[in-house]
């Protein structure tokens, strides 16, 4: 009996010196019977200090905290857990349990410390960085929704109509679009457009194109890589697809997706969960999948370079968006809004010349309505007058072979008429003349009018003054 008693002892002081949380025992009177090695460290003060000693007494000289939970347990006799802090800065979190004796009478506290210093800084470090995410989601939707209202989508005509109303319609649903149609169309816009009215308008459309990012980084970008998980992962960092989470994700030129990263993302919709490199367990997400290209999928699953299975998850409904030559309703309307847009932008007042006008109508745009967009902002940033006309349009739009500063020259487009042409070499003689003439008088002499009929074109023609010339109308 005295040897199981013995051994029961040692077991007892085993599990005891070795628990990773502090322990220590008092008695019914709050003197310290004994403390167990996790205690020491954690109070920096050894057993030899404590044990034997009133809890208050080394408490005044510092050994210990107070408030402490096993005077408190001694005093109610019940269960007491405090949150604390030691005078070395370590965040404790302290239990004491009170122990009886048969007749009820209190025998023992026993206390359990934890330091919980790493725990609580991983806890802000986590709050801040959901905090961060959670602004730079924020941030992100209030951007997206602002440039929603700077670009409106015109559509006048049937096919570009008839786009508008299935991307309203699927907008409503979580079903995966996949947009298709040439660079330049508006993948984006419409994309934005399915965002806008959906039930996930309140998160943001996180965007990315599969084109534009390293083939060796696709994977860490979309699924998010662990510490470790190659060589420069430092930290942990989230991927697009858990940035995403309860929103949307726009994988932009999905057609270059290398071949690993085209299986993960297979998995991602058959399990709705990803895995970041170099985990091993696995997060469930809430995302709806847009993609775009414009390549043609089909002839790169003949070659191999695209996954079948893939291509028909993503295309469960596929919107093709048509070239602005298909839609030629939709060119006059387009090219007065951006011309509007690039004007408050700048704070400058411009017009088309009709000429000017017929050019952009009957010019193919193969950039489609990017291509637009960029030669409405050129116009209206390099155009010095008011006026937009022909010889202010670029050479390969208005069809001439060769660049000439003379109007005389110019090869004329088929869709002008004799007066525009008449009116557009009229505006570029007056522009040449205010350029190297001090009055209107001496533009008059010099072309042979009278001053009021020069005055009468130069408001005509939107010229104001520039270079030398100072037309004040006099």
């Amino acid at each position: 009996m005295d040897r199981k008693i013995q051994e029961l002892t040692w077991e007892h002081d085993a599990i005891i010196d070795a628990s990773s949380d502090g322990l220590f025992v008092c008695d019914g009177e709050g003197v310290i019977l004994r403390v167990n090695p996790a205690s020491e460290r954690i109070n920096h003060a050894t057993a030899a200090q404590l044990v034997g000693r009133r809890y208050l007494d080394a408490a005044r000289e510092g050994l210990v905290i107070l408030p402490s939970g096993a005077l408190e347990a001694i005093k109610t006799g019940q269960q007491v857990s405090l949150l604390q802090e030691n005078r070395y800065g370590r965040k404790l979190v302290s239990t004491a349990t009170p122990v009886f004796d048969d007749a009820g009478e209190l025998i023992r506290v026993v206390v359990s410390e934890r330091d919980i210093t790493e725990t609580d800084r991983l806890q802000r470090q986590l709050e801040e960085q959901q905090a961060i995410k959670d602004q730079f989601r924020h941030q992100v939707l209030e951007l997206q929704q602002n440039q929603l209202a700077a670009k409106p989508v015109i559509a006048r005509s049937p096919k570009m109509v008839k786009v508008l109303k299935q991307a309203l319609k699927v907008s409503q649903v979580d079903t995966t679009v996949l947009l298709l149609g040439e660079s330049g169309v508006g993948k984006g816009l419409i994309a934005d457009l399915i965002h806008k009215n959906s039930h996930r308008a309140e998160q943001p459309i996180i965007k990315i194109n599969c084109g534009a990012i390293p083939e060796n980084l696709i994977e860490a970008e979309l699924f998010g890589y662990e510490k470790g998980a190659f060589t420069g992962a430092t930290g942990s960092k989230p991927g697009l697809l858990e940035i995403a989470d309860g929103g949307i994700l726009f994988l932009d030129e999905v057609a270059e997706l290398p071949a690993a990263a085209q299986v993960k993302l297979l998995r991602f919709f058959e399990e709705g969960q990803l895995t970041r490199l170099g985990a091993t367990q696995s997060r469930r997400v809430d995302v709806r999948i847009l993609a775009a290209t414009h390549r043609d999928l089909e002839q790169m699953i003949a070659a191999n370079t695209f996954r079948l299975d893939l291509y028909y998850r993503l295309r469960v409904i596929p919107l093709f968006i048509p070239p602005l030559r298909e839609r030629q309703e939709c060119l006059v309307p387009l090219v007065y809004s951006y011309l509007d847009q690039f004007c408050a932008k700048t704070s400058t007042r411009k017009r088309l010349t009709t000429a000017a006008l017929d050019c952009l109508v009957g010019y193919s745009f193969p950039g489609n309505v990017r291509e637009l967009m960029n030669i409405c902002e050129r116009l209206v940033v390099m155009t010095e007058t008011e006026s937009i006309d022909v010889c202010d349009l670029p050479r390969d739009l208005v069809g001439a072979k060769e660049a000439s500063s003379s109007p005389l020259s110019a090869t004329w487009p088929a869709v002008m008429t004799m007066n525009q042409i008449l009116e557009t070499v009229e505006r570029q003689v007056l522009l040449e003349a205010a350029a190297c003439c001090s009055s209107q008088q001496q533009i008059a002499r010099q072309l042979g009018m009278s001053q009021p009929t020069v005055a009468r074109k130069l408001l005509k023609y939107g010229i104001r003054e520039r270079g030398r010339a100072a037309l004040s109308g006099r």
